[in-house]
């Protein structure tokens, strides 16, 4: 009976433990068409029309495309006219709603489950970023961050930063 109260203790200590260590980062994907080769690729520009129909602030809209032309600028592309690629970003939020019922309370011999209902709610932001031949229109490289959001956060400049630099750092795929 000791071993089980203890194994409940702490599947809570690390649920919350693992939690807290996702809650600090931005996870990333990228898929990518294998027969492209990245190396002829000099230069690129916004494909603005999309970027317009993306539902968040213009100050965010200004902040991702200023943190893209960095992470672009020190890849060795060029912003163009006559672009070679264009870029465009799409995001997607949702709220994740957690919900504990019992706390641990008390010592063994004398603790027990008390009946305990709280719970917490983040929001999980989600940044793509698309890459498409110019020349035939073909998505040819696309980057996935997943993270938390904190919409009240002083520091939207270095949210938005880690979430495209950690994008960009799997840009241009490395061949296996």
């Amino acid at each position: 009976m000791k071993i089980m109260k203890n194994f409940s203790s702490l599947k809570i200590i690390l649920f919350t433990l693992i939690f807290t260590i996702q809650s600090c980062g931005v996870y990333v994907q990228y898929d990518y068409d294998s027969d492209v080769n990245f190396n002829n690729y000099n230069s690129y520009s916004f494909y603005q029309p999309d970027i317009d129909k993306v539902e968040i602030s213009d100050l965010d809209k200004k902040r991702i495309l200023k943190y893209l032309d960095i992470g672009l600028k020190a890849k060795g592309l060029e912003r163009s006219n006559s672009p070679d690629l264009l870029v465009t970003f799409e995001t997607q939020s949702k709220e994740r709603v957690y919900v504990n019922n019992y706390i641990p309370y008390g010592w063994y011999p004398f603790s027990y489950n008390y009946p305990y209902s709280s719970g917490y709610s983040t929001v999980q932001g989600t940044l793509y970023i698309n890459i498409i031949d110019n020349e035939n229109k073909q998505l040819i490289w696309q980057g996935k961050g997943v993270g938390v959001l904190n919409e009240y956060s002083n520091d939207r400049d270095k949210m938005i930063n880690n979430y495209v630099g950690k994008i960009l750092e799997k840009y241009p795929p490395i061949a296996d």
